[in-house]
Protein backbone atom coordinates (compact mmCIF):
# COMPACT_ATOMS: atom_id res chain seq x y z
CA UNK A 1 0.00 0.00 0.00
CA UNK A 2 2.58 2.45 0.93
CA UNK A 3 4.49 1.68 -2.82
CA UNK A 4 0.47 2.39 -4.08
CA UNK A 5 0.47 5.88 -2.11
CA UNK A 6 4.05 7.01 -3.38
CA UNK A 7 3.90 5.82 -6.81
CA UNK A 8 0.10 7.35 -7.03
CA UNK A 9 1.73 10.73 -5.27
CA UNK A 10 4.77 10.74 -7.63
CA UNK A 11 2.77 9.81 -10.86
CA UNK A 12 0.43 12.72 -10.53
CA UNK A 13 2.89 15.19 -9.45
CA UNK A 14 5.06 14.09 -11.98
CA UNK A 15 2.52 14.36 -14.73
CA UNK A 16 1.43 17.71 -13.69
CA UNK A 17 4.69 18.66 -13.10
CA UNK A 18 5.40 17.63 -17.29
CA UNK A 19 2.21 18.39 -18.43
CA UNK A 20 2.86 22.17 -18.46
CA UNK A 21 5.85 22.25 -20.73
CA UNK A 22 4.16 19.43 -23.10
CA UNK A 23 1.50 22.00 -23.12
CA UNK A 24 3.33 24.26 -23.84
CA UNK A 25 4.42 22.59 -27.03
CA UNK A 26 1.80 23.84 -29.06
CA UNK A 27 2.84 27.70 -28.08
CA UNK A 28 6.62 26.56 -29.55
CA UNK A 29 5.49 25.14 -32.39
CA UNK A 30 3.35 28.08 -33.44
CA UNK A 31 5.09 30.78 -32.16
CA UNK A 32 8.79 29.72 -33.38
CA UNK A 33 7.00 27.71 -36.64
CA UNK A 34 8.93 23.99 -37.99
CA UNK A 35 12.04 26.45 -38.80
CA UNK A 36 12.48 27.68 -35.55
CA UNK A 37 11.26 24.32 -33.39
CA UNK A 38 14.02 22.50 -35.71
CA UNK A 39 16.63 25.06 -34.81
CA UNK A 40 15.64 24.82 -30.64
CA UNK A 41 15.92 21.30 -30.79
CA UNK A 42 19.20 21.31 -32.17
CA UNK A 43 20.41 23.50 -29.31
CA UNK A 44 18.41 21.28 -26.48
CA UNK A 45 20.29 18.73 -28.38
CA UNK A 46 23.79 20.32 -26.81
CA UNK A 47 22.42 20.62 -23.77
CA UNK A 48 21.60 17.21 -22.95
CA UNK A 49 25.38 16.68 -24.62
CA UNK A 50 26.81 18.97 -22.40
CA UNK A 51 24.97 17.42 -19.24
CA UNK A 52 26.78 13.98 -19.39
CA UNK A 53 30.01 15.69 -18.45
CA UNK A 54 28.98 18.34 -16.25
CA UNK A 55 26.34 16.03 -14.32
CA UNK A 56 28.68 13.16 -14.28
CA UNK A 57 25.19 11.00 -12.86
CA UNK A 58 25.42 12.64 -9.67
CA UNK A 59 21.71 12.00 -8.82
CA UNK A 60 22.36 8.55 -8.76
CA UNK A 61 25.48 8.70 -7.21
CA UNK A 62 23.88 10.08 -4.43
CA UNK A 63 20.89 8.07 -4.31
CA UNK A 64 23.12 5.01 -4.53
CA UNK A 65 25.24 6.50 -1.62
CA UNK A 66 22.21 6.96 0.53
CA UNK A 67 21.05 2.97 0.15
CA UNK A 68 24.46 1.69 0.72
CA UNK A 69 26.47 4.47 2.94
CA UNK A 70 23.23 6.38 4.78
CA UNK A 71 23.33 10.23 5.05
CA UNK A 72 26.06 10.45 7.68
CA UNK A 73 28.18 11.67 5.06
CA UNK A 74 25.75 12.71 2.37
CA UNK A 75 26.10 17.00 1.84
CA UNK A 76 30.22 16.28 1.64
CA UNK A 77 29.24 13.83 -1.43
CA UNK A 78 26.65 16.55 -2.58
CA UNK A 79 29.05 19.57 -2.61
CA UNK A 80 31.85 17.92 -4.07
CA UNK A 81 29.44 17.01 -6.69
CA UNK A 82 28.37 20.58 -6.95
CA UNK A 83 32.07 21.83 -6.93
CA UNK A 84 33.03 19.45 -9.90
CA UNK A 85 30.10 20.97 -11.98
CA UNK A 86 31.33 24.31 -11.02
CA UNK A 87 34.39 23.15 -12.28
CA UNK A 88 33.44 21.67 -15.57
CA UNK A 89 30.60 24.62 -16.28
CA UNK A 90 33.56 27.75 -16.07
CA UNK A 91 35.84 25.63 -18.10
CA UNK A 92 33.05 25.14 -20.94
CA UNK A 93 32.28 29.14 -20.31
CA UNK A 94 35.26 29.95 -21.13
CA UNK A 95 35.43 28.05 -24.49
CA UNK A 96 32.36 30.16 -25.45
CA UNK A 97 33.54 32.88 -24.49
CA UNK A 98 37.06 32.44 -26.89
CA UNK A 99 34.62 31.08 -29.55
CA UNK A 100 32.08 34.36 -29.09
CA UNK A 101 29.28 32.18 -29.20
CA UNK A 102 26.94 33.63 -26.39
CA UNK A 103 23.83 30.88 -27.43
CA UNK A 104 26.02 28.25 -26.32
CA UNK A 105 27.01 30.13 -22.99
CA UNK A 106 23.20 29.92 -22.19
CA UNK A 107 23.52 25.86 -23.00
CA UNK A 108 26.18 25.48 -20.58
CA UNK A 109 24.45 27.27 -17.75
CA UNK A 110 21.27 25.67 -18.19
CA UNK A 111 23.15 22.26 -17.97
CA UNK A 112 24.80 23.40 -15.01
CA UNK A 113 21.70 24.29 -12.86
CA UNK A 114 20.22 21.64 -14.40
CA UNK A 115 22.73 18.91 -12.76
CA UNK A 116 21.80 20.84 -9.66
CA UNK A 117 18.36 20.76 -9.36
CA UNK A 118 18.59 16.60 -10.66
CA UNK A 119 21.00 16.21 -7.45
CA UNK A 120 18.14 18.14 -5.24
CA UNK A 121 15.20 16.07 -6.95
CA UNK A 122 17.23 12.74 -6.11
CA UNK A 123 18.00 13.33 -2.81
CA UNK A 124 13.95 13.76 -1.78
CA UNK A 125 13.28 10.22 -3.54
CA UNK A 126 16.25 8.79 -1.90
CA UNK A 127 14.73 10.13 1.23
CA UNK A 128 11.26 8.90 0.34
CA UNK A 129 9.92 12.47 0.48
CA UNK A 130 7.64 12.80 -2.66
CA UNK A 131 5.44 15.56 -2.02
CA UNK A 132 8.95 17.88 -1.77
CA UNK A 133 10.11 16.11 -4.65
CA UNK A 134 6.78 16.78 -6.81
CA UNK A 135 6.74 20.26 -5.31
CA UNK A 136 10.12 20.85 -7.14
CA UNK A 137 9.19 19.68 -10.25
CA UNK A 138 6.33 21.54 -10.49
CA UNK A 139 8.32 24.82 -9.29
CA UNK A 140 10.82 23.70 -12.02
CA UNK A 141 7.91 23.36 -14.56
CA UNK A 142 6.10 26.93 -13.76
CA UNK A 143 9.09 28.84 -13.96
CA UNK A 144 9.78 27.37 -17.32
CA UNK A 145 6.14 28.05 -18.70
CA UNK A 146 6.42 31.77 -17.32
CA UNK A 147 10.01 32.63 -17.97
CA UNK A 148 9.29 31.37 -22.07
CA UNK A 149 5.89 32.96 -22.23
CA UNK A 150 7.45 36.43 -21.03
CA UNK A 151 10.28 36.00 -23.34
CA UNK A 152 8.60 35.26 -26.26
CA UNK A 153 5.71 37.63 -25.91
CA UNK A 154 8.29 40.65 -25.48
CA UNK A 155 11.12 40.12 -27.76
CA UNK A 156 10.13 39.76 -31.85
CA UNK A 157 13.60 38.49 -32.66
CA UNK A 158 16.31 35.33 -31.47
CA UNK A 159 13.18 33.74 -29.87
CA UNK A 160 15.35 30.30 -29.99
CA UNK A 161 18.34 32.58 -27.75
CA UNK A 162 15.52 33.57 -25.40
CA UNK A 163 13.53 30.19 -24.99
CA UNK A 164 16.98 28.92 -23.57
CA UNK A 165 17.92 31.58 -21.56
CA UNK A 166 14.17 31.17 -20.19
CA UNK A 167 15.63 27.51 -19.10
CA UNK A 168 18.59 28.85 -17.57
CA UNK A 169 16.47 31.18 -15.51
CA UNK A 170 13.75 28.39 -14.37
CA UNK A 171 16.80 26.18 -13.55
CA UNK A 172 18.43 28.49 -11.40
CA UNK A 173 15.56 29.93 -9.89
CA UNK A 174 14.00 26.52 -8.88
CA UNK A 175 17.72 25.30 -7.39
CA UNK A 176 17.66 28.01 -4.97
CA UNK A 177 14.18 27.73 -4.01
CA UNK A 178 14.40 23.85 -3.81
CA UNK A 179 17.94 24.07 -1.66
CA UNK A 180 17.76 27.03 0.62
CA UNK A 181 13.50 26.58 1.55
CA UNK A 182 12.95 23.09 1.02
CA UNK A 183 15.93 21.75 1.91
CA UNK A 184 18.86 21.75 4.60
CA UNK A 185 21.80 21.18 2.12
CA UNK A 186 24.18 23.76 3.72
CA UNK A 187 23.45 22.56 7.21
CA UNK A 188 26.26 20.16 8.07
CA UNK A 189 27.41 18.85 11.45
CA UNK A 190 30.62 17.49 10.22
CA UNK A 191 33.17 20.01 9.31
CA UNK A 192 34.03 20.35 5.66
CA UNK A 193 37.79 19.13 4.88
CA UNK A 194 39.98 18.33 2.40
CA UNK A 195 40.27 15.02 2.99
CA UNK A 196 36.20 14.11 3.18
CA UNK A 197 35.73 16.81 0.00
CA UNK A 198 38.26 14.41 -1.33
CA UNK A 199 36.66 11.35 -0.60
CA UNK A 200 33.57 12.79 -2.39
CA UNK A 201 35.31 13.24 -5.45
CA UNK A 202 36.78 9.80 -5.52
CA UNK A 203 32.78 8.61 -5.07
CA UNK A 204 31.63 11.05 -7.57
CA UNK A 205 34.11 9.56 -10.14
CA UNK A 206 33.64 6.18 -9.39
CA UNK A 207 30.04 5.90 -9.83
CA UNK A 208 29.83 8.82 -12.56
CA UNK A 209 32.85 7.61 -14.65
CA UNK A 210 32.15 4.19 -16.14
CA UNK A 211 28.70 5.37 -16.71
CA UNK A 212 29.49 8.08 -18.81
CA UNK A 213 29.81 5.40 -21.61
CA UNK A 214 26.02 4.62 -20.50
CA UNK A 215 24.77 8.24 -21.00
CA UNK A 216 26.75 8.85 -24.13
CA UNK A 217 24.95 5.95 -25.26
CA UNK A 218 21.66 7.02 -24.16
CA UNK A 219 22.50 10.19 -26.07
CA UNK A 220 23.85 8.66 -29.43
CA UNK A 221 20.00 6.84 -29.28
CA UNK A 222 18.13 9.70 -27.90
CA UNK A 223 19.81 12.83 -29.10
CA UNK A 224 21.80 12.51 -32.15
CA UNK A 225 19.58 11.95 -34.71
CA UNK A 226 18.38 15.86 -34.55
CA UNK A 227 22.00 16.58 -35.41
CA UNK A 228 22.50 14.87 -38.18
CA UNK A 229 19.13 15.59 -39.96
CA UNK A 230 19.94 18.73 -38.96
CA UNK A 231 22.83 18.84 -41.35
CA UNK A 232 21.01 16.65 -44.11
CA UNK A 233 17.40 18.11 -44.36
CA UNK A 234 15.65 21.22 -43.78
CA UNK A 235 15.00 22.75 -40.75
CA UNK A 236 11.17 22.32 -41.01
CA UNK A 237 11.52 18.67 -42.07
CA UNK A 238 13.79 18.51 -38.23
CA UNK A 239 10.84 20.71 -36.98
CA UNK A 240 8.09 18.14 -37.98
CA UNK A 241 10.57 15.14 -36.72
CA UNK A 242 10.73 17.10 -33.31
CA UNK A 243 7.14 17.51 -32.52
CA UNK A 244 5.95 13.91 -33.42
CA UNK A 245 9.13 12.79 -30.79
CA UNK A 246 8.06 15.31 -28.22
CA UNK A 247 4.53 14.25 -28.37
CA UNK A 248 5.74 10.55 -27.84
CA UNK A 249 7.99 11.84 -25.24
CA UNK A 250 5.14 12.25 -22.65
CA UNK A 251 5.70 7.87 -22.14
CA UNK A 252 8.83 8.05 -20.79
CA UNK A 253 7.71 11.02 -18.30
CA UNK A 254 4.65 8.80 -17.29
CA UNK A 255 7.55 5.79 -16.96
CA UNK A 256 10.40 7.51 -14.94
CA UNK A 257 7.38 8.86 -12.69
CA UNK A 258 6.81 5.12 -11.86
CA UNK A 259 10.35 3.97 -12.28
CA UNK A 260 11.20 6.77 -9.40
CA UNK A 261 8.66 5.69 -6.71
CA UNK A 262 9.25 2.24 -7.23
CA UNK A 263 13.18 2.47 -7.02
CA UNK A 264 13.43 2.90 -3.59
CA UNK A 265 11.03 -0.43 -3.05
CA UNK A 266 12.86 -2.03 -5.48
CA UNK A 267 16.26 -1.89 -4.12
CA UNK A 268 14.99 -2.70 -0.50
CA UNK A 269 13.09 -5.66 -2.02
CA UNK A 270 16.88 -6.90 -3.28
CA UNK A 271 18.60 -6.30 -0.11
CA UNK A 272 16.14 -8.46 1.74
CA UNK A 273 16.07 -10.85 -0.81
CA UNK A 274 12.40 -10.62 -1.07
CA UNK A 275 12.67 -9.74 -4.86
CA UNK A 276 14.48 -12.34 -6.80
CA UNK A 277 15.75 -12.71 -10.56
CA UNK A 278 12.77 -15.16 -11.09
CA UNK A 279 10.38 -12.47 -9.98
CA UNK A 280 12.07 -9.89 -12.27
CA UNK A 281 12.47 -12.01 -15.17
CA UNK A 282 8.71 -12.46 -14.69
CA UNK A 283 7.57 -8.74 -14.46
CA UNK A 284 9.95 -8.37 -17.53
CA UNK A 285 7.73 -10.67 -19.64
CA UNK A 286 4.66 -9.58 -18.42
CA UNK A 287 5.01 -5.94 -19.50
CA UNK A 288 5.97 -6.91 -22.88
CA UNK A 289 2.69 -6.64 -24.14
CA UNK A 290 2.04 -3.37 -22.28
CA UNK A 291 4.52 -1.72 -24.12
CA UNK A 292 2.69 -1.70 -27.77
CA UNK A 293 -0.39 -0.12 -25.98
CA UNK A 294 0.64 3.52 -26.11
CA UNK A 295 1.41 3.18 -30.03
CA UNK A 296 -1.61 1.46 -31.22
CA UNK A 297 -3.66 4.40 -29.45
CA UNK A 298 -1.17 7.00 -31.41
CA UNK A 299 -2.36 4.94 -34.24
CA UNK A 300 -5.64 4.71 -33.62
CA UNK A 301 -5.86 8.89 -33.13
CA UNK A 302 -6.51 10.78 -36.21
CA UNK A 303 -4.18 13.06 -38.35
CA UNK A 304 -6.33 15.67 -37.79
CA UNK A 305 -5.82 15.54 -33.46
CA UNK A 306 -2.48 15.94 -34.13
CA UNK A 307 -2.63 19.45 -36.74
CA UNK A 308 -5.10 20.49 -33.80
CA UNK A 309 -2.27 20.34 -31.15
CA UNK A 310 0.31 20.95 -32.92
CA UNK A 311 -0.49 23.67 -36.00
CA UNK A 312 -0.50 23.55 -39.17
CA UNK A 313 2.62 21.92 -41.16
CA UNK A 314 2.59 19.46 -38.23
CA UNK A 315 0.17 16.91 -39.90
CA UNK A 316 3.36 14.15 -40.48
CA UNK A 317 4.30 14.38 -36.86
CA UNK A 318 2.08 11.19 -36.40
CA UNK A 319 3.67 9.49 -38.19
CA UNK A 320 6.97 9.44 -35.88
CA UNK A 321 4.78 9.83 -33.15
CA UNK A 322 3.49 6.18 -33.15
CA UNK A 323 7.04 4.70 -34.36
CA UNK A 324 8.66 6.42 -31.36
CA UNK A 325 5.75 5.38 -28.75
CA UNK A 326 7.05 2.04 -29.91
CA UNK A 327 10.64 2.71 -29.41
CA UNK A 328 9.90 4.46 -25.76
CA UNK A 329 7.58 1.45 -24.71
CA UNK A 330 10.72 -0.66 -24.40
CA UNK A 331 11.52 2.04 -21.40
CA UNK A 332 9.31 -0.45 -19.36
CA UNK A 333 10.74 -3.58 -19.48
CA UNK A 334 14.81 -2.41 -19.41
CA UNK A 335 13.57 -0.50 -16.29
CA UNK A 336 12.66 -3.41 -14.59
CA UNK A 337 15.94 -4.99 -15.84
CA UNK A 338 18.24 -2.22 -15.14
CA UNK A 339 17.49 -1.31 -11.92
CA UNK A 340 18.87 -4.63 -10.87
CA UNK A 341 22.74 -3.77 -12.24
CA UNK A 342 22.57 -0.60 -10.48
CA UNK A 343 21.79 -1.94 -7.17
CA UNK A 344 24.76 -4.05 -7.43
CA UNK A 345 27.21 -1.71 -8.90
CA UNK A 346 27.30 -3.34 -12.40
CA UNK A 347 28.13 0.05 -13.78
CA UNK A 348 29.94 -1.04 -16.35
CA UNK A 349 27.79 -4.18 -17.37
CA UNK A 350 25.53 -1.74 -17.87
CA UNK A 351 27.97 0.71 -20.34
CA UNK A 352 29.29 -2.40 -22.26
CA UNK A 353 25.51 -3.19 -22.84
CA UNK A 354 23.95 0.21 -23.72
CA UNK A 355 27.42 0.79 -25.93
CA UNK A 356 26.63 -2.52 -27.81
CA UNK A 357 22.71 -1.62 -28.29
CA UNK A 358 24.26 2.08 -29.74
CA UNK A 359 26.51 0.56 -32.13
CA UNK A 360 23.76 -1.40 -33.48
CA UNK A 361 21.82 2.19 -33.60
CA UNK A 362 24.66 3.88 -35.19
CA UNK A 363 24.83 1.63 -38.07
CA UNK A 364 21.52 1.49 -38.47
CA UNK A 365 20.97 5.78 -38.09
CA UNK A 366 23.86 5.79 -41.07
CA UNK A 367 22.00 3.68 -43.11
CA UNK A 368 18.71 5.31 -42.81
CA UNK A 369 19.45 9.15 -42.71
CA UNK A 370 21.00 9.02 -46.42
CA UNK A 371 18.01 7.17 -47.15
CA UNK A 372 14.63 8.62 -46.15
CA UNK A 373 14.22 10.47 -42.62
CA UNK A 374 10.76 8.05 -42.23
CA UNK A 375 13.02 5.22 -41.78
CA UNK A 376 15.43 6.96 -38.97
CA UNK A 377 12.67 5.92 -36.02
CA UNK A 378 13.40 1.74 -36.79
CA UNK A 379 16.97 3.00 -35.60
CA UNK A 380 15.84 2.96 -32.07
CA UNK A 381 13.41 0.63 -31.72
CA UNK A 382 16.03 -1.67 -33.15
CA UNK A 383 18.56 -1.11 -30.95
CA UNK A 384 16.41 -1.41 -27.67
CA UNK A 385 15.26 -4.72 -28.52
CA UNK A 386 19.18 -5.56 -28.58
CA UNK A 387 19.74 -4.12 -25.42
CA UNK A 388 16.90 -6.27 -23.65
CA UNK A 389 17.73 -8.96 -24.88
CA UNK A 390 21.24 -8.40 -23.57
CA UNK A 391 20.19 -7.23 -20.13
CA UNK A 392 17.39 -10.41 -19.81
CA UNK A 393 20.44 -12.65 -20.46
CA UNK A 394 22.78 -11.26 -18.26
CA UNK A 395 20.54 -11.03 -15.36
Amino acid sequence: MKILKDSFIYLIGELFAKSLPFLMLPYLTRKLGPDGFGELSYYLTMLALFGIFVGLSQDGAVTRYFYFYGKKALNTVVKAGYLFNILISGLLLVGCWWFKSEIMAYIVLATMFQSFVSVQLALRQCQKQPFKYITIQIILSLTNVVFTVAALEYFTQDLVAYRILAIVVANFTTFIIASLILGDLFKNEFKLTWNRLRLGFLYIFSFGLPLILHQSSFFIKGQLDRIFIYQQYTKTELGVYSAGVQVAAVLPIVLMALNKAIVPYYYQGLKENSLTVEKIKKYTLMSLPICLLPALVGWLLPEQVYVWFLGQGYSESKYYTVLYLLGFGANLPYLLLVNYFFFHGRNFLISKATAISSVVYLCLLFLFVSNAIELIPYALLISNIFLLLILFRKI
